[in-house]
């Protein structure tokens, strides 16, 4: 495996290396925000499993294969083989000082609901055990699975983490690495917050202006953020996700309010909740503030800027123009994003209650 370099975890890093093993973990947090790098790096130089749970392959071909990587681990001879999820726990909970990590955990829920009431049965009944992570991306169900009583991982957690995104000082000190330096990082935290999956792209492709990304990374032709925002909707809700899609964009377009979204979708308020349950506590992609009316804004400074550039554009533009269309809403997205900025990162450095209040009601 090679060497991952992590920028602003040291401190859940911290934290899971002072667990005592065995343990149980739950990291949660919304899409591309680094869960999968931090367990990856925490996981280095440890005997070791990873599980990936895909939610498109059926459970039997997930079993063949996980049974493959413990039959290889555990050094079992060639001929075994597991035909059900008990005989593949039974086996994993006899590779003691190893930890197991299974990334994108609430996924069994649809593709083998069994393995996590599974798993919770042999964490309480074995006496020797390996060490367990769990990640997940959903995060309403992954707090499900942990918080609500009955459900297979309440009270069992050693450690439960929602991993938000990265410290500005982590993000400058990574753009900086790369070459980046002045105002310029700042533009760029101003697209791309904290949010780590981002910032690896722009060390992927060597991109050393914000106008650069936007062009290549966001607007361009096979660029890896062009359907961003609807790859993060399809793979957690399927097809359906026209509505869903549609509330953003009117909270994109300023259409922050419920009767403003509403006459934005062409739906009535009352059929609102169900859709905007999914984006702020299901999927954390909005966030919910309640002021004297109760507002919607994007948690991800980046997809409010992608409905400006890319959705309203694509359809309506020529390829070969789509770029420098895009390129071009940056002047008018800058001023937004600082207040955004300021309103986050305000509270952090003044941590006093009223404070908050005033910057929240500034609106």
């Amino acid at each position: 495996m090679a060497v991952i370099k992590l920028y602003g975890r040291e401190r859940e890093l911290g934290l899971l290396r002072r667990l005592r093993e065995p343990f149980l973990a739950v990291i949660y947090g919304r899409r591309r925000i680094g869960k999968t790098s931090l367990v990856l790096k925490f996981l280095e130089g440890r005997p070791h499993l990873y599980f990936f749970v895909n939610p498109k392959k059926p459970p039997h071909l997930l079993l063949e294969e996980y049974g493959e990587a413990l039959r290889r681990a555990a050094e079992l001879p060639g001929y075994v083989r597991f035909r059900t999820w008990d005989e593949f726990f039974e086996a994993l909970f006899s590779l003691r000082g190893h930890v197991v990590a299974f990334d994108e955990f609430q996924w069994f829920m649809e593709v083998a609901p069994e393995v996590p009431y599974m798993l919770q049965r042999f964490w309480d009944v074995k006496a020797e055990k390996p060490s367990i992570i769990v990640t997940g991306s959903v995060v309403g169900l992954v707090k499900r699975l942990v918080a609500e009583a009955g459900s297979p991982l309440f009270g069992r957690a050693d450690l439960v983490m929602e991993l938000g995104e990265l410290e500005p000082s982590a993000v400058f000190r990574w753009l900086r690495d790369l070459g980046i330096r002045g105002e310029e990082t700042f533009r760029f935290y101003l697209l791309f917050g904290g949010v780590p999956y981002y910032y690896r792209l722009v060390q992927q492709w060597g991109v050393r202006t914000v106008e650069e990304a936007v062009r290549l990374l966001v607007a361009g032709e096979g660029g890896p953020l062009r359907h961003e925002v609807e790859f993060v909707l399809a793979e957690s809700l399927g097809r359906e996700y026209k509505t869903h899609l549609a509330i953003l964009d009117a909270v994109a377009r300023g259409a922050t309010k419920l009767d403003q979204i509403a006459s934005h979708v062409g739906i009535k308020t009352t059929s609102l909740p169900p859709y905007l349950r999914d984006l702020t506590d299901l999927l954390n992609v909005l966030t919910r503030f309640k002021a004297r009316r109760t507002y919607y804004e994007f948690r991800d400074r980046f997809h409010a800027f992608w409905f400006r550039a890319v959705y309203r554009h694509r359809d309506v533009t020529p390829e070969d123009r789509l770029r420098e269309v895009a390129a071009a809403e940056l002047e008018d997205f800058y001023p937004w994003a600082f207040e955004a900025a300021v309103r986050e990162l305000l509270p952090r450095l003044y941590p006093v209650r009223k404070v908050t209040k005033e910057v929240v009601f500034l609106r």
